[in-house]
C-alpha cells in the first residue's frame, strides 16, 4: 500500500472510531447536560493535545528522519502497535461501556484518555509512515484526503448510524492494519540487519 493510501486510511479509521466513541458516549448520558459538556470539553482538549504531540513529533522527526537506527526503531514500534490495535484493542462500544458515569469529572477524564489514546496512535502510525517515506507534501495531502473522506462518511451517516457498515469497516481494517504491521516489522528488522544495529 502506498504512503498516501496508508496515511489516508489511518486518519479515516481512527477518526471514525473517535466519532463513534463521541456519539455513543453522548447518547449514554441520557440528556444529562453536565455530562455532555464534560465529554465535549474533554474531546476538544484531547484533539488539542494530539495536535501538540503531532507538532512536537514532526519537529523532532525532522532531526532524525535520516538515521537508520531511528527509522528501524520507529518501524518496529509502529508494527507492534498496529498489530495490537488490529487484534487486541477494544472497539468504540467497549470503550464507552467502560466509561465511568458516577461523576462528570471522572467521565471527562476517561473520555480525554480514550480519545487522546486514539490521537497517540495516529501520531505514531503517521510517524512510522513518514520515517519510511519522508515526504512532507505527500503526508499533508494524505491527511487532508483522509479527513475529507471521514467528514463525508460522518455527514452521510450522522442521522443513520445504523446504516453505516461499521462492523465491515473495522473487520477489513483489522486485516489491513495486520498487513501494515507485517510490513513495518519487516522493514524495521531488515534495516537493523543491513546496518548491523543490534544483530
Amino acid at each position: 500500500m502506498t504512503p498516501l493510501l496508508s496515511s489516508m486510511f489511518v486518519i479515516f479509521r481512527e477518526g471514525l472510531e473517535t466519532w463513534l466513541i463521541m456519539v455513543l458516549a453522548l447518547a449514554g448520558t441520557n440528556g444529562n447536560t453536565k455530562q455532555q459538556r464534560s465529554i465535549w470539553i474533554s474531546a476538544v482538549a484531547a484533539f488539542a493535545a494530539t495536535i501538540l504531540l503531532g507538532s512536537a513529533t514532526a519537529a523532532w522527526l525532522g532531526n532524525h528522519a535520516n538515521l537508520e537506527r531511528f527509522e528501524a526503531a520507529i518501524a518496529i514500534i509502529t508494527g507492534v502497535i498496529l498489530a495490537w490495535v488490529a487484534w487486541f484493542c477494544h472497539g468504540a462500544a467497549q470503550h464507552v461501556k467502560d466509561l465511568p458515569k458516577h461523576s462528570a469529572w471522572a467521565l471527562g477524564a476517561a473520555t480525554f484518555a480514550i480519545i487522546f489514546r486514539e490521537g497517540v496512535e495516529v501520531v505514531l502510525f503517521l510517524t512510522g509512515i513518514y520515517a519510511d517515506h519522508p515526504n512532507v507534501g505527500l503526508m499533508g495531502l494524505s491527511i487532508l484526503v483522509g479527513l475529507v473522506v471521514l467528514v463525508i462518511a460522518i455527514k452521510a451517516a450522522n442521522h443513520q448510524i445504523k446504516k453505516l457498515p461499521v462492523r465491515q469497516i473495522f473487520f477489513y481494517s483489522r486485516w489491513l492494519f495486520s498487513a501494515l504491521a507485517v510490513y513495518f516489522l519487516y522493514s524495521g528488522i531488515k534495516e537493523l540487519v543491513e546496518h548491523g544495529l543490534g544483530f
